[in-house]
């Protein structure tokens, strides 16, 4: 077994690092919320996706926030290059995860806080301004909903795929960066009928409060997954990457993450 190289990290500085992520989590709230009402410019990216002013803002907001207190950690951020990408520290975030829905008044976006050592997370969080929901994670200090601390339990034995609850991403997100719409996704939703389709990060809160069995994401860059790998884990649940296609401006990602039984499961049937 491959040592765990977070153990290096004392655990004073694992708590520096979760106070920060909270920090920046309540930043990004404030800044969201206020922006809806306010009002904000939006535009259109090369691949037709949304961006707005709240993406940019609250990006450079969190980018000062990590220079100020851990200047010599690296940034990657969604919107913005990379900062000290040598670095073995690198906080990665996604300002507004789910920004169509961000324009459009959904509630389900949220703003996504990671903090990797090299390349093993460390710390996390997900914040849900709209629907008051934030989940958080650290290293060996477990997964939490405010003060409660979450604790998953496994699928029961037994449980047939049709009563699984199987959260997913589009079906665009598969056929993306491959041609996975055919073959996994289709695959996925017939043996697994009863699902939801959710594009946001509120679908991974969902994943680690146990309110689905599992989750399966296609098509995501890493600040898209920055919070979930550590979220699960230290909530008892399983993280794993089933795909990883390198593309222009960084790895695509798919993975798979719940209740532990559930997430061998699909990873049996998407094998």
């Amino acid at each position: 077994m491959a040592h765990d190289t977070r153990k290096e990290i004392p655990v004073r500085d694992v708590e520096r690092f979760q106070a920060l992520a909270l920090r920046m989590a309540d930043e990004a709230r404030t800044r969201l919320l206020a922006l809806q009402k306010s009002g904000f410019e939006v535009q259109r990216k090369p691949d037709g996706s949304y961006v707005t002013s709240a993406d940019f803002q609250t990006e450079q907001a969190l980018r000062a926030m990590v220079e100020k207190e851990f200047p010599q950690h690296g940034v990657v951020g969604e919107e913005f290059p990379a900062h000290l990408p040598e670095a073995e520290f690198q906080w990665i975030f996604d300002p507004v995860d789910g920004t169509e829905d961000f324009v459009t008044g959904i509630p389900n976006f949220g703003t996504i806080i990671g903090l990797h050592f090299r390349g093993t997370p460390v710390v996390g969080a997900i914040d849900v301004p709209m629907l008051d929901v934030r989940v958080h994670a650290a290293y060996g200090l477990g997964t939490f909903r405010g003060q409660q601390r979450l604790r998953l339990p496994d699928l029961e034995s037994g449980t047939s795929p049709a009563l699984t609850r199987v959260m997913l991403a589009a079906r665009a997100n598969f056929a993306k960066h491959g041609d996975w719409g055919d073959t996994h996704f289709d695959r996925l939703t017939r043996a697994y009928p009863n699902h939801r389709i959710y594009r946001t990060c509120y679908a991974h809160c969902c994943a680690a409060f146990g309110q689905t069995d599992v989750m399966v994401e296609y098509g995501n860059k890493i600040w898209d997954l920055a919070a979930a790998q550590i979220l699960l884990e230290e909530a008892g649940g399983r993280y794993h990457v089933i795909q990883r296609l390198d593309a222009p401006g960084g790895a695509v990602l798919a993975a798979v993450f719940g209740k532990p039984k559930a997430v061998a499961d699909v990873i049996a049937l998407l094998a």
